[in-house]
């Protein structure tokens, strides 16, 4: 018999990603991502599987990570980044018939690469590279620690000065490189203080384009991104007139004539609110582009979440053969997929079935295959090959874990919100729960606020099922998938609309017979931990409650947090002299009416929300002797700790949080 899932198993899963058929589309290659638990680190490894004969084979090594493999033109030679030779990945090509890597590039100077692109003849691969910053390289740290000296002054000039996950930029950014693919010989071709997209080869191998903002005051006036051109060979950047608004996934067409670019023309909308639309530019560039997919009402992009997941590598566009078609991914009501559009507009299709997640895709414009990783709320992601009748598996990692646990099958759950619509969602019910055996109710509020629960696997919610926990999860208004008028109806009223619709939910699951609605809690991060907050600010009717990396004070977040808020624009007020609608609410200023026992997680490397987030509202709550707990982990976490933290403290985090729920709930 299955046993149920626990909370350690989100070691046992193993992740699937990034697809690339070869030029020949007769194989593909792809990402194997699991914990190694005896070191406690992640891994990556490169796998190639043949089309239509034998099982999938292991092409690199275990003790180290790959990954961002692509193959030369020709199909000979792959290309992939390792962390093989520490501290920072390098370039490594291997034949495509195996055998031993060569380091193409070396630690002469520190520094990571990302984003590799082979040019069209196969001699050069274009690049990102950001340098270590030279206070911070290995000698000047070694020199310090000898002298016993602290560490370097950092001199900020706009306010994009670190990014969650990364860390400080300190002076130096992403600039586009190009490699000879035989000798290693590197032209950094790009300078100055603005990260650079990445790299798009012309056709004819002689010029390479990206997206970057080069706007002395970008930080302070956002979406102003162009496409710049520039020679292979170095020299001089060409602006080319770009419509006004956000891009992203820059693809130049291999007939030379078109861009494609992921966008949004609404530069008030930095919080995203907008679709992402498939806009196409001619390749000269031009002051309005193509609108591909407005007429759709649905967002381009990978917007479900999970915990178990890798989404949105490799390109976001690929063409067909006669220019004629993109493919491209889009998510609505749930699902992730693969769509096809032509570029003179019509019909958007879906080529990939319901009720899935899509994480990656890969396109063979010489044989017409398509490939993809797949989820669905049962399964996590493995590789299969699209058809028109119903997609072939290509690997199954994942069959010995799920042949030894009880995975529950998420119910459908779209209660009315009282306002003329739905609150879209699923209910998690535990296998023994009844009218006999009612269980208490968990609602988790998903972060962003704009994106998606959908149809993919989530352990964290499967486990606190196990755990016998009814678990509601919900796309509010706010979230992404909906179109624009359910994702709009927050702009700048978080705890408006959104609040209502959970709290309807919430009514509506109390009422199933197999609920026990004296216990319920409410947990949440991100957005979802500052909806936690708030809901017990406002009301005392949970049990208890959990808040995970939350925003608890939009006044000092708006200026510690690692993106910067245009004021007077999503949110109303500013931080000077208009404080007040930003106070208004921030769950900071309801911390008087909070009876409910809450527990506060956050990390010390978050970020996004910064530390002290928590920091404040626990304070509130402890000088007024109010049941409060706060966990914090250490500066080696950041806001995405849940989802790719050190596995050792992502365990420690459930655990903390079963014993929160148990102390109230059970």
């Amino acid at each position: 018999m299955p046993r149920s899932i626990q909370a350690d198993d989100f070691y046992n899963i193993t992740m699937v990603a990034d697809p690339q058929l070869s030029p020949d589309g007769s194989q593909v290659l792809f990402v194997k991502r699991f914990i190694d638990r005896d070191k406690q680190k992640y891994r990556s490894q490169l796998w190639l599987k043949q089309l239509g004969a034998g099982p999938a084979r292991q092409f690199t090594g275990a003790a180290s990570s790959d990954g961002g493999a692509r193959w030369s033109p020709d199909g000979t030679q792959v290309a992939f980044l390792s962390d093989r030779t520490k501290p920072e990945s390098q370039i490594f090509v291997i034949s495509a018939a195996g055998g031993e890597a060569r380091p193409l590039t070396s630690n002469t100077t520190e520094g990571g690469f990302t984003a590799l692109n082979w040019s069209p003849d196969g001699s050069k691969i274009a690049f990102l590279f950001r340098k270590t910053p030279e206070a911070y390289t290995k000698k000047a740290s070694e020199e310090r620690k000898a002298k016993e000296l602290p560490a370097p002054v950092r001199v900020h000039k706009k306010m994009n000065y670190r990014g969650d996950g990364f860390g400080y930029y300190d002076g130096e950014f992403w600039q586009l490189g190009v490699a000879n693919a035989a000798t290693g010989e590197i032209t950094i071709l790009t300078s100055g203080d603005y990260d650079c997209g990445a790299p798009q080869w012309s056709p004819d191998g002689t010029t390479i384009a990206f997206i970057s903002d080069r706007n002395e005051d970008s930080d302070l006036i956002p979406g102003r991104d162009f496409i710049y051109t520039i020679s292979a060979s170095g020299g001089e950047l060409t602006e080319l007139p770009t419509p006004i608004g956000y891009k992203g996934g820059l693809s130049w067409s291999p007939d030379g004539k078109w861009f494609a670019y992921l966008g949004n023309t609404d530069v008030g909308d930095p919080w995203g609110t907008r679709n992402t639309r498939v806009l196409l530019l001619p390749s000269v560039g031009g002051e309005t582009a193509a609108d591909l997919t407005g007429h759709s009402d649905i967002s381009a992009g990978y917007l479900t979440l999970s915990d178990v997941h890798e989404s949105g590598a490799g390109d976001s566009f690929q063409w067909s053969a006669d220019c004629s078609t993109l493919y491209f991914v889009m998510s609505s009501f749930g699902d992730t997929y693969l769509c096809s559009v032509p570029i003179t507009g019509g019909e958007v299709k879906s080529l990939s079935p319901e009720l899935h997640e899509l994480g990656g895709f890969s396109y063979s414009p010489v044989t017409g295959a398509l490939v993809a990783t797949l989820a669905t709320p049962v399964k996590p992601q493995e590789l299969y090959l699209l058809s028109a009748d119903a997609p072939e598996p290509l690997t199954d990692f994942n069959a010995s874990w799920l042949s030894e646990v009880s995975v529950l099958e998420p119910l459908p759950f779209s209660p009315d919100n009282g306002e003329g619509g739905t609150v879209p969602g699923w209910i998690l019910k535990p296998q023994d729960a009844s009218a006999d055996k009612k269980c208490p109710l968990v609602l988790y509020i998903h972060g962003g606020p704009h994106a998606q629960y959908g149809n993919t696997l989530f352990h964290e919610l499967q486990w606190l099922a196990a755990e016998g926990y009814v678990v509601l999860y919900t796309n509010p208004r706010g979230s992404k998938g909906y179109g624009e008028e359910h994702t709009r109806a927050i702009w700048g009223d978080w705890g408006g609309p959104d609040y209502r619709d959970l709290i309807a939910a919430v009514d509506q699951a109390e009422k199933l017979p197999y609920v026990d609605a004296s216990k319920t809690a409410v947990m949440g991060g991100s957005y979802g931990g500052y909806m936690t907050a708030l809901i017990v600010g406002r009301t005392g009717r949970f049990t208890c409650a959990i808040a995970d990396r939350l925003v608890a004070n939009r006044h000092s977040m708006s200026g510690t947090t690692d993106f910067a808020w245009r004021h007077d624009v999503y949110f109303k007020g500013n931080s000077w002299d208009n404080p007040g609608p930003l106070l208004d609410c921030s769950p900071l200023s309801l911390a008087g009416n909070v009876t409910t026992p809450l527990l506060l997680i956050h990390s010390d490397g978050d970020l996004r929300c910064p530390i002290s987030q928590a920091e404040e509202l626990f304070a509130a709550l402890r000088l007024q002797r109010k049941a409060v707990e706060f966990v914090r982990y250490p500066a080696e976490t950041s806001h995405g700790m849940s989802r790719n933290g050190p596995p050792t403290l992502r365990l420690d985090r459930l655990e903390r949080n079963l014993e929160w729920l148990k102390r109230y709930l059970n």
